[in-house]
């Protein structure tokens, strides 16, 4: 059994999955991180199920339409932009400029709500992270001997 493909959507070519991995295995030995090359791979990817990738205006075309955030399109730019420098492939990225927004932070009240509705031991965590300010991965890592309770201090 076969899934239906997404309307509009194409079949990545081997000759053009061959460009992505070559480029993979030029990043790794640039010394890019492995989370890096991952995600360009994956992103190229999608933009080839898309758009025939080794066309940069076709690309562009189909990225002004795009219905992702401006950070996202910056990011895919910088992942073609590897690709079709590798490639010697011309090519001038559109300009896409990371929107930073606000980020949501819950009244106290909501917070009381979400500790109040969590088990006994996920509570008092929580409350410790509320209580002090602390990071999850501290709190994890703390230890009975970091606690100096004549000060009220932690280590």
């Amino acid at each position: 059994m076969g899934s239906n493909p997404t309307p509009g959507a194409r079949t990545i070519t081997h000759g053009v999955l061959g460009e992505i991995l070559s480029l993979a295995f030029w990043m790794q030995k640039q010394g890019y991180r492995p989370s890096t090359i991952r995600s360009c791979v994956r992103t190229l990817k999608a933009v080839a199920k898309r758009t025939n990738l080794l066309e940069p205006e076709a690309v562009k075309i189909y990225l002004a339409s795009a219905n992702v955030s401006l950070g996202r399109k910056e990011k895919v730019c910088q992942d073609l932009a590897r690709l079709y420098k590798l490639k010697q492939i011309p090519f001038e990225a559109p300009r896409y400029y990371r929107v930073d927004t606000l980020p949501f932070v819950p009244l106290e009240a909501e917070v009381d709500q979400l500790i109040s509705a969590c088990g006994s031991k996920t509570a008092t965590f929580l409350q410790l992270l509320k209580e002090t300010g602390i990071r999850p991965g501290e709190a994890w890592m703390l230890r009975w001997t970091d606690l100096d309770f004549e000060k009220g201090l932690s280590l």
